[in-house]
């Protein structure tokens, strides 16, 4: 007898569509509160989404993937690392020396409190507990990414559709502002989740990425190919570093995987030599490359990076203040800009001439946020879910990348120079979730 098929539930295939269509577009027409409407936005799509998750469990469509069901008892091994997670995220908050004034709501530092952190979590459990028709989420994908590009070129074109940008500004006074996402920083990371999904989408019909029987039917490879490719476009026109330095991963990961096993490692051995080679003969004088360079040579400088340099090694101080809980959601603003001014600590504000910013919210980096904010346990566990996610199938070393682990794994790179926000990090919970599912 052969096992039941599972049944792709209906409101949660709407839902992902939500998310990766409509959700990236939706704001509330000025960049001027773009993270409190999108955060507003978030709230209440995420209530849609548990609408229509009670109707895939009410209409059985989540029979296989809940506990009983067909689903082994392997595959619910995330659920240690993320449930562990969330435990520690809200004891961090409850222990934390802040009142629920500061941690709860957070509005003062990108509204990312305890009530953001319960709505990534409730999101996670909800998509790892159902199954989704992939199709339709990457075409919704496709024609949201269509319609972000179309309103960033008529924005560099000097216009200002849907007036997001504020009374006597516009792209050319501020192209760090495009498209419906706002800070291109932010705009990178939603893109970057896209090339990943869209890559592996298209390599899926490659057989060395994808069994035969699970390629059928091919009408929608036509509009992620021109999505994919758009996105490339937007990432690299909008010239934020570390898309690049993502989309090199994400190449090198796809490319080795075309390999015969036995010369990957020699392969990655030899192009890593020639990187550094590369960047050690450098003969530029600025940019990120000049920079590592710099750093190769012994003359690193904290205001590298922007200055993220700066904040990522006073905010490893910082932690060592309360290594087990962190400070609580939120709170990094007031820790940082306290513990700087205790110790007598600058952080630079000029590079070669070159104005940089000297006031520093959150650490511009995930990995040092989650330090900070919650503690080592909470860290260890983050690094954990993402290296399940990415590894989840491999052949030896090399992660045998899916549409959404690709996803999560440049989410993961991006996350070194980037942070959390509600603007991006809902979509990344639904992908890390729906990975474990592939």
């Amino acid at each position: 007898m052969q096992p039941a098929k599972l049944k792709a539930g209906y409101g949660m295939t709407l839902s992902a569509c939500l998310w990766f269509g409509l959700f990236p577009l939706l704001q509330g027409g000025t960049y001027a509160r773009i993270t409190h409407d999108k955060w507003i936005i978030m709230l209440a799509l995420s209530g849609v989404t548990l609408l229509c998750f009670l109707f895939d469990l009410a209409t059985g469509r989540l029979s296989h993937f809940l506990p009983g069901g067909k689903r082994s008892f392997r595959s619910f091994i995330p659920l240690v690392p993320a449930a562990a997670l969330l435990l520690w995220t809200v004891l961090s908050c409850l222990v934390s020396s802040f009142g629920p004034d500061t941690w709860f709501r957070s509005e003062a530092v990108r509204y990312e409190g305890l009530i953001s952190q319960l709505c990534y979590f409730f999101l996670f459990f909800c998509f790892f507990f159902s199954h989704i028709r992939l199709k339709p989420v990457l075409l919704s994908a496709a024609a949201g990414v269509l319609v972000f590009f179309i309103i960033v070129l008529l924005q560099r074109a000097g216009g200002n559709p849907l007036g997001l940008y504020p009374s006597g500004r516009s792209y050319a006074q501020n192209p760090e502002f495009q498209g419906t996402i706002g800070n291109i920083d932010m705009g990178t990371g939603y893109l970057l989740l896209l090339a990943g999904l869209f890559l592996y989408a298209l390599l899926q019909y490659f057989p060395k990425f994808s069994s035969s029987s699970s390629r059928s039917g091919s009408i929608h490879l036509l509009p992620v190919a021109i999505a994919f490719l758009i996105t490339l476009w937007l990432i690299i026109t909008m010239d934020v570093q570390f898309g690049v330095i993502s989309l090199a991963v994400l190449a090198l990961v796809t490319f080795l995987r075309f390999l015969p096993g036995k010369y990957r490692l020699l392969v990655f051995i030899l192009l890593i030599i020639i990187v550094l080679l590369a960047v050690w003969f450098w003969p530029g004088h600025s940019g990120g490359l000049w920079e590592l360079h710099e750093v190769l040579h012994g003359r690193t400088q904290l205001s590298f990076g922007s200055n993220r340099l700066a904040v990522w090694y006073y905010s490893l101080l910082l932690s060592g203040e309360s290594l087990l809980t962190g400070g609580g959601s939120g709170t990094f603003r007031t820790r940082f800009n306290e513990f700087l001014l205790k110790n007598d600590l600058k952080i630079p504000t000029e590079q070669d001439g070159k104005a940089l910013p000297d006031y520093f919210d959150t650490p511009h980096n995930e990995y040092i946020s989650q330090l900070t904010d919650h503690g080592l346990p909470a860290l260890i566990l983050f690094v954990l879910l993402l290296l399940l996610s990415v590894f989840r199938k491999r052949d030896g070393l090399l992660p045998l990348l899916t549409p959404c682990s690709a996803a999560v794994l440049c989410y993961a790179v991006q996350a070194f120079f980037a942070f959390s926000v509600c603007i991006v990090a809902p979509m990344f919970w639904i992908l890390i979730a729906l990975s474990f599912g592939e």
